[in-house]
């Protein structure tokens, strides 16, 4: 090639992949078909998955901060979020002890000097980096609450008296709270103030009237002097004070010293964020808004709050009647549990009157709190990232607010995050959506991890609507090299790291997940329709005050959200419960052309203005629905199933999926922007599927775009009818892949199918590089391939030959500890079952050597020759004659390797990595040389403390011991792992067929 023509092939790539970073911090919707290929092929890092970066307790260090962030850029993640926790954590705080840098507290100055020194470096290297608000994941607070500034609660005490004449008494200041949550400090509140003194009759149902405030009567002593009318009375002396609920896990010099802010007072929010921003700002000028982006609200685990000093004051603002004297339904704090409440008025006021009470609570968690959060965030030039669940507010509404909406999904499981959160992220046009990523039980995350096992869950991820993952854990290894694996979150998995065992091979799989994301960040999901509180089926989310408080408009029939996403018809779920500013607005957007489906409405959840509230719906409901299913109403259409709408507004399937041999285990999404369709298909099984999938495109050429390898090819078999394009695809086990539609294509002829007898043989077609299909297979077979003009073919192909690599094999092992070694195997054997024990133990990379002889006939043009390895454990590297064939790290651990050969004899290079439990086990055959902490049974031990030879540095008197770490999940008889090349390692030649 010309060199001038080379090096401005060069210029142009790096020059659009410099464009393509800055366009992706700024979230971009769109960008043009030919630099989507480009962005593929070399993701920018802001693209790429993110980690969260976990520092325990006081050990961080510079020089360890620069190694991670310097690893982290190197195997492929765009950013970190900081987390400051316990120096170990279990279920919570479960600290270390004699931890080796004492002095460097929370917040001292060795620690911004350490937070500065991780921004910079950050900056350097490209990478984003932010911090969780509060020491521990959850969830808002520090050491500057005090207990008043805290979260509240309602408590009380109640005397019962028998009444008829006047009684003076005492009454009894209620028991205050103890926190008994994850990371409980066990503190009981020493703060308390009065509410009210209610008198209520001495029975379970009671006309609201009956209820007398006694308060004006009480002293500040709590003494009461009352005539009481006859008849039995329970006195409640009804007050607030703090849950005591503190952020969790913090680290060990906050344990005890931390209560979580109040999260309904604007006043406290305020104090709480400007407390966390200001040393920020102090500290990190140079680096906020650049290298250092974001502050992160991690999942709510701060309990319930049903009280805030101004919360009568809002509540009326907001429902047009006083709480108070209704809190008299209340047997205990407000709570789901039904045996303790109290009827007032009627069973339908009282469940009422608590739906006001819990949408109350809701509001303020909004108005009064996060809102504070980013209001504060974005003028300091940062962003809010927000897991917005299992608090008493709405997850939807949550997902809305946050610059970076953030789910979770655990290791071992499908890797599904809630539907809700993507659906609401969609309708506030929020084209980003996280994910925390594989958090590991200390059952499952045992350090046996592999990119294998990883895949399932990520896959899954992205298929439920995730297009970010955010790594859990990567933590921060403060401590010299040689202590390895070294630092993790107490038991807490997945263990990411630079000293991983499959770091170096692990780049094939994070270059699968930035090339994923690629595409996944493209665009926008797609979704037929809109929701309200509650998604169904393929639809968009949009919480209630969003819905009540946004400028919605219908433009030629479509509803249309101020994000600029437009929808054929809008859902209200439920059985036609609904406020009655909820039926105006229906009616509005119906007159003015929109379709919704929703029962019709029989009442409201709400007290306010009851009963009139009730004659409103009655009216709108008679106006809009009638006494049918469907209904027109001036310029728009309402209907009662979802059918209706979905048939009046012609919506089609966007994929139908044919052929599955379970298609529940295919899962797929789909991303769109103007000329550019991106569709991600999951096989969920670990079985091989040959399916084909109907999609809801006509006109354009699909393509197969492989995230694995980068390669993007022409769809070899597909066909158009009526509108929909069918593609043939063949998929392994837990295999994906994008069909791709950029490219308009003419009636050009293709193959649109190809029948093979036997439906079990393991065949394959392929795009040749002139784009004509190539088939392969592994027996013979007789196939008929038609295509689009009419023409037939039948192809016949002969067996594939099979060639066992069998004999000596040179070993060289390369441990992740210890000195390398090397050994030869008469024959393939799984490490834990050889008759050495250093082999037995290995933890690291066994780089297998052989020759192998091809004959010149066998690299015949017709055919390919693949090598198959059979068992793997747990991830390989191939190289021949020096050639890097790539990567292996899910099965089958099978690859083509036709262009490596060369007749004669060939070099064979086979690095097998495995992961680190059997270096662990042979660790336990030692003497301990360290203090043994708590034992968890299966879920490992603790080190207690660390030993007195490790701060000093010196020699470890346990000189058998290799590996170093906090936490031990592995004891002397537990089971190796299966590790090694087991094989058989076989050379397989295929013949092909042109189409």
């Amino acid at each position: 090639m010309d060199k001038s023509r080379f090096f401005m092939k060069k210029a142009i790539v790096f020059i659009s992949c410099m464009l393509l970073n800055f366009l992706a911090f700024s979230q971009p919707k769109y960008i043009s078909a030919d630099s989507l290929e480009v962005c593929f092929l070399n993701p920018p890092t802001s693209i790429k998955p993110y980690a969260w970066w976990h520092w325990m307790g006081p050990n961080f260090s510079k020089e360890g901060i620069t190694k991670d962030l310097e690893a982290m850029k190197e195997e492929g993640i765009g950013g970190a979020t900081i987390f400051n926790l316990a120096s170990a954590v279990q279920e919570t705080h479960v600290p270390t002890l004699n931890n080796p840098w004492p002095e460097q507290t929370y917040r001292s100055p060795a620690y911004w000097d350490a937070i500065k020194h991780a921004a910079k470096e950050a900056q350097r290297l490209g990478l984003e980096i932010g911090l969780h608000n509060t020491a521990g994941y959850s969830t808002t607070g520090g050491p500057w609450i005090r207990e008043e500034q805290g979260m509240q609660k309602l408590v009380w005490s109640d005397t019962l008296i028998v009444g008829g004449k006047t009684i003076s008494f005492e009454l009894p200041q209620p028991e205050l709270p103890t926190y008994t949550g994850w990371g409980s400090s066990n503190k009981k509140a020493t703060f308390y103030k009065d509410i009210v003194v209610l008198a209520i009759p001495d029975y379970d149902k009671i006309a609201l009237p009956d209820i007398i405030n006694l308060s004006a009567i009480m002293s500040k002593s709590g003494k009461l002097k009352w005539k009481a009318p006859s008849g039995k009375w329970r006195i409640y002396r009804i007050g607030y004070a703090p849950t005591m609920a503190n952020p969790h896990p913090v680290p060990d010099d906050l344990i005890g010293q931390s209560l979580e802010v109040d999260k309904m007072s604007e006043k406290q929010n305020t104090f709480h964020w400007e407390t966390v921003i200001a040393p920020l700002k102090k500290y990190l000028s140079d680096y906020l808004g650049k290298s250092f982006k974001h502050m992160l609200i991690d999942s709510y685990e701060a309990g319930y709050q049903n009280w805030t000093p101004t919360f009568r004051k809002e509540f009326i603002k907001r429902k047009g009647y006083d709480p108070v004297p209704w809190i008299g339904c209340f047997g205990q704090p407000i709570t789901n549990d039904n045996k303790k409440r109290r009827i007032l008025n009627s069973d339908q006021q009282t469940k009422r009157f608590e739906w006001d009470y819990r949408d109350v609570i809701n509001q303020l968690y909004f108005e009064k709190g996060w809102n504070i959060s980013q209001k504060l965030l974005h003028k300091s030039g940062l962003t809010l990232q927000f897991e917005p669940y299992e608090g008493p507010f709405c997850m939807s509404q949550g997902v809305a607010l946050a610059d970076l909406p953030i789910g979770e999904f655990w290791a071992g499981g499908n890797g599904e995050i809630n539907s809700d959160i993507p659906a609401a992220a969609r309708a506030a046009g929020k084209t980003i959506v996280g994910a925390e990523a594989f958090t590991g039980r200390p059952e499952i995350s045992q350090w046996t991890e592999d990119p294998a096992y990883l895949k399932l869950s990520a896959n899954g991820a992205y298929a439920s609507g995730v297009n970010r993952l955010i790594l859990h854990h990567w933590v921060h290894q403060p401590f010299d090299d040689k202590y390895q694996p070294g630092m993790g979150m107490g038991w807490w998995g997945t263990h990411f790291s630079r000293y991983q065992t499959w770091f170096e091979p692990g780049k094939a799989f994070f270059a699968y997940l930035g090339r994923s994301q690629a595409l996944l960040q493209y665009g926008e999901q797609v979704s037929d329709y809109l929701c309200m509180d509650k998604s169904v089926g393929f639809s968009d989310l949009i919480s209630k005050e969003d819905f009540l408080n946004s400028k919605i408009k219908v433009q030629n029939g479509k509803v249309v959200l101020p994000s600029g996403r437009s929808y054929a018809f809008m859902v209200f779920p439920g059985n036609g419960e609904m406020l009655p500013e909820i039926a105006l607005k229906i009616k509005d957007m119906v007159a003015k052309g929109a379709t919704i489906v929703s029962s019709k409405p029989t009442g409201s959840p709400s007290l306010k203005d009851f009963p009139k509230c009730d004659k409103k719906l009655e009216i709108i409901g008679n106006e809009l629905w009638g006494n049918g299913s469907k209904n027109n109403y001036k310029k728009g259409f309402v209907y009662t199933k979802m059918e209706d709408a979905i048939k009046k507004q012609d919506i089609r399937p966007d994929f139908i999926i044919n052929n599955a041999k379970a298609s529940s285990e295919i899962k797929i999404v789909h991303r769109h922007a103007p000329n550019v369709d991106i569709y991600f298909i999951a096989n969920q099984s670990s079985k091989a599927q040959h399916i084909s999938v109907s999609f809801r495109i006509s006109g354009k050429q699909p393509e197969l775009w492989q995230a694995e390898d980068g390669s993007i090819t022409n769809a070899p078999v597909w066909k158009e009818n009526n509108g929909r394009t069918a593609v043939d695809l063949k998929l392994k086990g837990v295999q994906s892949v994008f069909v791709v539609f950029r490219k308009a294509v003419s009636n050009a002829d293709h193959l649109i199918s190809l029948s093979v007898q036997d439906s079990t043989a393991n065949w394959e077609v392929l795009e040749s590089k002139k784009g004509v299909p190539v088939l392969f297979s592994s027996e013979p077979i007789s196939a008929q391939a038609v295509y689009a003009s009419g023409k037939e073919q039948t192809v016949k192909l002969n067996p594939t030959k099979t060639i066992e690599i069998s004999g000596e094999w040179n070993v060289s092992f390369a441990p992740k500890l210890d000195q390398p070694f090397e050994l030869k195997f008469s024959e393939l054997i799984d490490f834990s079952k050889h008759e050495n024990k250093k082999v037995n133990y290995f933890s690291g990379t066994a780089t297998y050597h052989k020759k192998v002889k091809i004959q010149e006939e066998d690299l015949r043009t017709d055919q390919r020759i693949l090598l198959d390895l059979g068992e793997m454990n747990d991830i390989a590297e191939i190289r021949i004659n020096g050639l890097n064939m790539g990567v292996l790290w899910y099965p089958p651990y099978k690859t083509d390797i036709t262009r490596a050969l060369k007749p004669g004899e060939n070099d064979l290079e086979i690095a097998v990595t495995n992961n680190w439990a059997n270096r662990l086990i042979g660790d336990e055959q030692e003497p301990a040389d360290f203090e043994w902490g708590q034992d968890r049974g299966n879920m490992g031990h603790a080190m207690k403390a660390y030993p007195n030879w490790f701060i000093k540095d010196q020699q470890r008197p346990s000189s058998g011991r290799k590996a170093f770490c906090i936490w031990y999940y592995y004891r002397k008889d537990s089971p190796l792992q299966p590790a090694g090349l087991v094989g058989p390692v076989r050379i397989l030649q295929q013949s092909e067929k042109n189409l």
